[in-house]
């Protein structure tokens, strides 16, 4: 058995566990690094690198493929944020603070989040 020289290709990319992989490190890096991680930030890097993967694979032809490709930007934000939920055990961000109204009048104040917070 042959080890992979790399770690993420351009071929690897372009499977649902590369792009969710990928789409997982980026943001919890952005995360741990800047503590920037509004919940649309794992959408829209999961969208781009999925559409990118159709635009370099050729598959980019019709229209249909692109829309086909931001369905799968989905899937593979789903499986990020999920795979992020699990590595956290599952616990909430903030277990203790309800959720309803008050959080739009006066949103808790969070400290600095961890690689594994999850992301909604």
């Amino acid at each position: 058995m042959e080890l992979p020289k790399d770690f993420f290709t351009v071929a690897s990319m372009l499977t649902l566990s590369g792009a969710t992989g990928a789409t997982f490190v980026v943001c919890n890096g952005l995360q741990r690094a800047f503590d920037f991680n509004p919940k649309w930030l794992g959408l829209i890097v999961a969208i781009l690198i999925v559409e990118t993967g159709v635009a370099v694979s050729g598959a980019g032809s019709s229209p249909i493929q692109y829309c086909v490709g931001l369905i799968n930007g989905f899937l593979v934000f789903c499986s990020a944020a999920g795979a992020t939920g699990a590595a956290n055990g599952g616990q909430a961000a903030d277990p203790g603070t309800p959720k309803g109204a008050a959080d739009a009048v006066e949103p808790p104040s969070k400290g600095r989040r961890g690689f594994f917070t999850p992301w909604l």
